[in-house]
C-alpha cells in the first residue's frame, strides 16, 4: 500500500485536480505526436535545400532540447558539424553553405528570431520549425520552408514535435540514411513504456511513480554519459526543473570523475540529500562503464539512493527515447507529491515581463 501522502499517485482524480493544464495527458500522447510529427516532417516543402557544409540549431529551453538530441545522436558519424545555438549571435562561421533551423514552439522567442534574422544576412538556408507566431511570418515573408507543427502544448511537452521534423530533415538534405525504421521502432517502444509508467499504473507495479517517491524531499542528481545518454540526462534535470518546480542537477561520464567525483568528500549530512539516478546503456565505451561502477560503489554509501535505468530497444533513437520518456512522467508524479501545478512556469513568466518593462 502507498505511504500516506503517496496515495496522490493511485488516485487519478486527486492527480487531475493538481493538474488543472493537463501535464498528464501531454505526456501520455507522445506516442501519437511521435507519429504525426513525422507525417508533418515528411509533407513539408524543403525546396531549395542541398547538403549543407554545417548545421546550426537555433532555440532556447524546450525547442532546443530536440536539437541537443540530434546532435548528440549523429555529431560522431555525420561528416559536417552539428551546432545547437541557445543566443543572440551566431558562431562566425555560419555563411551561405549553412543550414539554420530555427526551432521556436510559440514562434516569438526573441533570440531565435534574432539569430535567424543574422542568419539571413549571412545567406544561410533557414528552416522554421513553429507552431505560428513572428517565425512563421518571417518564414512566409522570405520564403523560408516551414515546418509548422500543432500549437497548444508546453514546449517541453511537444519533444515528438521538436525531435523528429529535425531528424527526418537531416535524412531528407542527404546527412543520414532513412529514418523511418528507427522512427517506427521508437513509436512501439513509446507505447509499451506509456503502459508501464503511465498515470493509471499503480504505485506498486510503477516504478516511475516509485522513484518520484524517493525523490521527493531529495536533491535529484542525474548522471548521464557523454553522447546522447548525457543528453537525457540533462532533458531529466530540466523536466524536475519546470515540472515539478524543484532544483535538479545533472553531469557526465567521464568528465565528472576529473573534478565532481571530489566533491564527494564533505561531510554525509550533506550528500544524505542526494538522490541519484544513473542512466545507461550497453554501448557505452567500456571504460566509461568501469567508471561508472566504481564510482557508483564510492558514492552509494553517501547518498540517499542510487537508482540505475538502462536504455532499451535496438536503433540509438529508440534507446535514447527510452531513458528520456521516464523521466517525464517522474517529473510529473514529482509535481503531484509535492502538490504543485507542473503546466505553469510562473518564474519565467516573470521573467520575460521584466524583460519586456525594459
Amino acid at each position: 500500500m502507498a505511504a500516506h501522502g503517496e496515495q496522490i499517485l493511485n488516485d487519478r482524480a486527486a492527480m487531475a485536480k493538481i493538474d488543472p493544464s493537463g501535464m498528464t495527458r501531454m505526456i501520455e500522447e507522445l506516442p501519437q505526436q511521435w507519429r504525426e510529427a513525422e507525417s508533418i516532417a515528411r509533407a513539408a516543402s524543403l525546396d531549395g535545400l542541398e547538403k549543407p557544409e554545417n548545421v546550426v540549431i537555433l532555440g532556447m529551453g524546450g525547442s532546443a532540447i530536440g536539437g541537443d538530441m540530434v546532435k548528440s545522436l549523429l555529431e560522431t558519424t555525420v561528416p559536417v558539424p552539428i551546432t545547437v545555438n541557445r543566443d543572440y549571435s551566431l558562431p562566425a562561421f555560419v555563411g551561405k553553405g549553412s543550414l539554420v533551423v530555427a526551432s521556436s514552439y510559440s514562434g516569438n522567442t526573441e533570440e531565435t528570431l534574432t539569430a535567424a534574422a543574422e542568419a539571413q544576412k549571412r545567406g544561410a538556408h533557414i528552416v522554421a520549425l513553429t507552431t505560428g507566431g513572428q517565425l512563421a511570418e518571417q518564414a512566409k515573408a522570405n520564403g523560408w520552408p516551414l515546418i509548422q507543427i500543432p500549437a497548444g502544448l508546453s514546449p517541453r511537452a511537444a519533444i515528438g514535435y521538436s525531435f523528429v521534423p529535425l531528424y527526418v530533415l537531416m535524412e531528407r538534405v542527404g546527412l543520414i540514411p532513412p529514418v523511418a525504421a528507427e522512427l517506427a521502432e521508437t513509436a512501439e517502444l513509446l507505447e509499451k513504456l506509456k503502459a508501464r509508467y503511465g498515470a493509471d499504473v499503480p504505485v506498486e507495479e510503477n516504478p516511475a511513480k516509485q522513484l518520484a517517491i524517493s525523490l521527493k524531499g531529495r536533491l535529484p542528481l542525474i548522471y548521464g554519459s557523454y553522447g546522447w545518454t548525457g543528453t537525457a540526462a540533462y532533458r531529466w534535470k530540466c523536466q524536475i526543473n519546470e515540472n515539478s518546480k524543484a532544483p535538479a542537477v545533472y553531469n557526465v561520464f567521464p568528465e565528472l570523475n576529473h573534478n565532481e567525483t571530489v566533491g564527494w568528500e564533505v561531510p554525509e549530512e550533506v550528500t544524505r540529500q542526494i538522490e541519484l539516478v544513473i542512466l545507461r546503456d550497453r554501448e557505452d565505451n567500456p571504460r566509461t562503464k568501469a567508471r561508472i561502477d566504481i564510482t557508483r560503489e564510492i558514492v552509494e554509501k553517501r547518498v540517499s539512493g542510487v537508482t540505475e535505468l538502462w536504455s532499451e530497444g535496438e536503433s540509438p533513437v529508440a534507446r535514447l527515447f527510452s531513458l528520456v520518456y521516464p523521466g517525464d512522467f517522474v517529473s510529473l508524479y514529482l509535481a503531484l507529491l509535492y502538490e504543485v501545478d507542473p503546466t505553469p512556469v510562473k518564474m519565467i513568466d516573470l521573467l520575460k515581463s521584466r524583460l519586456a518593462q525594459l
